[in-house]
């Protein structure tokens, strides 16, 4: 220790210092990550009773104060809407996205695009792709993996499994192996097939039941009796698709609702008070209780909490009382604090994921124009987001599917180079253009007669019709057109 060391050391003593003494803190998750997914797929089902059934079950170890956990306590019956806001967003992004696929292509190899062109109508690739966006969106991640069966397609089949349906191996950071799980019930057994793809090849375990330690003869079911084990390949037959990576499992996505489901719920909850408050506040009619109507058993009708028609109420003898006149009272419903609470709770649900608009929803109540032009901005951040992944991966799964074509012909699995195009979002249309232009070139002609025309009338007029407009505009401008005189007087030969 040196003689800095010595006097702090001292310093430290005569103040009587002592050094802070680490805390130990348990943090309980949750969830587990297929926990995850099954939740947020019941979101994105929307069931109501499913929801309730879900929250009302686990405990969330915050009292289960959620909207969806509540339980009626008092006997009264409430009604607990869900809006359906988690499966637009989701659905609303995927088909952004896959509208603007426009091509994909092999590069300098037409026999190869020709083959893709088979290989993407049997797989339905743009239908594919959009499922698995969705998938991903909903749990987290997901893979593709190429498979071959003869009996069904003499080209590679291509399925997506979502989050909960594959595991990961890594080594030193990168992935190594994709691990594809399938459900089989049999005779009252469930058997789980564990299908490895790496670069090595493809292998299979099978289990029974809840054993996932000692695997069992793939021949134990007709389902995997016909498997073949590939070896040697050099390339991975299957192609991870991740869009957010995960704070809490390492190696795994993340979905884009994760982090918005308590804002689901309070919207949830703000729709269905609204919708509480109106039955609430209907008109009320008060009838004296010798006045009541009454069934054809000579009963009196009772009201159910859902129409509220009228309310029985005392009779009275008194001279001035009004107690035996039948009233009517108008509910209060506070509409603008209801509203206040409606576009606060929806703002946090959209903010970081898509614009209002985008969805359809009435902006002018939410923001002005300006405003609303500038949440528009988030939809395509989240579409380019997803964009850029596709972009790598799409190449990838193409290329898997040519070169386990290429085996599959006994051939040497080639080498290819693919490009995606996605079409831009959100383009400026041809009157914000024109507009754009004209400012920037005041008092400038920026269209010839001929666009104009062709611009102004489009196909409601021929091509006869319109070149006779145009003749017709240019005169009265003054402008008139003759053929150019021919100076050597006789014919010219090219």
């Amino acid at each position: 220790m040196g003689l800095g060391g010595k006097i702090k050391q001292m310093i430290r003593n005569w103040l009587e210092i002592q050094p802070a003494i680490g805390e130990s803190l348990t943090i309980l998750e949750i969830n587990t990550f297929d926990g995850i997914c099954f939740r947020n797929q019941l979101w994105y089902r929307g069931d109501p009773s499913e929801l309730h059934q879900y929250y009302t079950q686990i405990d969330d170890m915050m009292g289960n104060s959620k909207f969806w956990a509540a339980v009626s306590t008092t006997g009264t019956d409430f009604r607990k809407i869900h809006t359906g806001l988690p499966a637009l967003i989701i659905d609303m992004l995927a088909d952004i996205i896959v509208d603007a696929l426009n091509s994909i292509k092999i590069v300098n190899n037409d026999a190869a695009n020709e083959t893709w062109e088979e290989i993407e109508k049997e797989n339905n690739f743009k239908d594919l792709i959009k499922q698995a966006i969705i998938d991903v969106f909903i749990e987290c991640d997901g893979a593709f993996k190429v498979s071959y069966d003869t009996k069904l397609s003499k080209y590679p089949i291509l399925q997506f499994y979502s989050g909960a349906s594959v595991e990961y191996e890594y080594q030193a950071g990168r992935l190594k192996t994709i691990i594809f799980k399938n459900i089989y019930h049999k005779d009252h057994n469930r058997y789980l097939l564990k299908e490895y793809y790496s670069k090595d090849g493809i292998r299979y375990e099978l289990f029974k039941n809840e054993d996932e330690e000692t695997s069992i003869p793939l021949s134990s079911i007709p389902e995997t009796s016909g498997l073949q084990e590939v070896h040697d390949n050099g390339f991975m037959l299957a192609a991870q698709m991740m869009f957010n990576g995960s704070k809490i499992f390492k190696g795994r996505g993340q979905s884009i609702i994760d982090k918005k489901i308590d804002d689901f719920d309070s919207f949830d909850e703000v729709w269905s008070q609204w919708i509480e408050a109106l039955r609430d506040n209907k008109t009320q009619t008060y009838i004296p209780e010798d006045l009541l109507p009454v069934n054809d058993d000579g009963t009196f009708m009772k009201p159910n909490t859902w129409d509220k028609r009228f309310v029985k109420i005392g009779s009275s003898m008194g001279e001035d009382s009004k107690a035996g006149q039948v009233l009517r009272v108008s509910g209060d419903f506070e509409y603008e604090k209801m509203l206040q609470g409606y576009i606060t709770a929806l703002d946090l649900c959209l903010q970081g994921l898509i614009s209002p608009s985008t969805l359809g929803i009435d902006t002018k109540k939410l923001d002005n124009a300006d405003a609303q032009r500038e949440k528009e901005k988030v939809t395509q951040y989240t579409r380019n987001k997803v964009i850029r992944v596709l972009e790598k991966v799409i190449p990838a799964v193409v290329v898997m599917c040519l070169k386990a074509y290429d085996l599959a012909q006994g051939k040497v699995a080639g080498d290819y180079e693919v490009t995606v195009d996605f079409a831009e979002y959100s383009s400026p249309s041809f009157e914000a253009i024109v507009e754009t232009v004209a400012k920037a070139r005041p008092g400038q002609i920026i269209m010839s007669i001929e666009k104009s025309v062709d611009e102004l009338y489009g196909d409601s007029l021929t091509e006869e019709e319109k070149q006779a407009e145009v003749k017709r505009l240019k005169e009265q401008q003054g402008i008139i057109e003759k053929e150019e005189p021919n100076l050597l007087g006789g014919d010219i030969n090219v």
